[in-house]
């Protein structure tokens, strides 16, 4: 009896370690390639960044309780999307330039029509694809690295579109709110720094870029 208690205890212990395990893989990017990038077979070498929007809410059309997201924080988690992609191989046209060219061309981008803009940006840098970006939220800790009583919280998303064509390559989302260790030591040990500190925004933003751009150097065409 005593032989069998032990064994169903181990197998008890054995389970809620891999339903932990399991709850602390979740993805940290969610993403979709498109049937364009499976069909596409020239290397994607560069890459401009544009500018990143902002957006209300996640969800087109609803509204946001959490407070508008201010325009500097779109331009710091753009930027940081640039530099993961060229830390990842990538030849990055960033933000700024992108922005500077589409303005001197006198063609605003328009994600309902981004034809002309692709033009602009294919014609004045030779790029291969356009990323275009919003965010939604870009919520602040409040508190300190040691401890917050609300941690940070940031939402954006991203699509590759192809300069030559418009044609859509992939979309990916980052959605993330850093949960505490005490909730799930594994989910928490994704995090920089292990979990064992609270992230800002920005730092938060940034492990995000790391870990788009680490999924499309492993998705997308480059040159053997």
């Amino acid at each position: 009896m005593r032989f069998r208690l032990r064994r169903g205890l181990r197998g008890a212990i054995l389970a809620s370690a891999v339903l932990a395990f399991a709850a602390g893989c979740a993805e940290t990017i969610r993403s979709r390639p498109a049937p364009a990038l499976t069909e596409r077979e020239a290397p994607l070498r560069r890459i401009a960044v544009a500018p990143f929007e902002v957006r209300l809410s996640r969800h087109p059309g609803s509204s946001s309780s959490e407070g508008a997201v201010a325009p500097v924080a779109a331009a710091v988690v753009a930027r940081q999307v640039a530099d993961a992609l060229l830390e990842a191989g990538f030849e990055v046209v960033p933000p700024e330039d992108v922005g500077r060219a589409l303005l001197e061309g006198g063609v605003p981008f328009s994600r309902g029509r981004p034809g002309p803009a692709l033009a602009v940006l294919e014609r004045t840098f030779g790029v291969d694809a356009v990323l275009l970006g919003e965010i939604w939220r870009f919520r602040e800790r409040v508190g300190s690295g040691a401890g917050a009583t609300r941690p940070a919280s940031v939402g954006f998303e991203i699509r590759l579109l192809e300069a030559a064509t418009g044609k859509l390559l992939y979309e990916a989302v980052f959605d993330e709110t850093q949960r505490p260790v005490s909730e799930n030591v594994l989910n928490a040990a994704r995090y920089p720094g292990g979990g064992t500190r609270w992230l800002t925004a920005a730092e938060l933003s940034a492990w995000g870029a790391r870990e788009l751009a680490r999924e499309l150097a492993g998705v997308l065409p480059r040159d053997r």
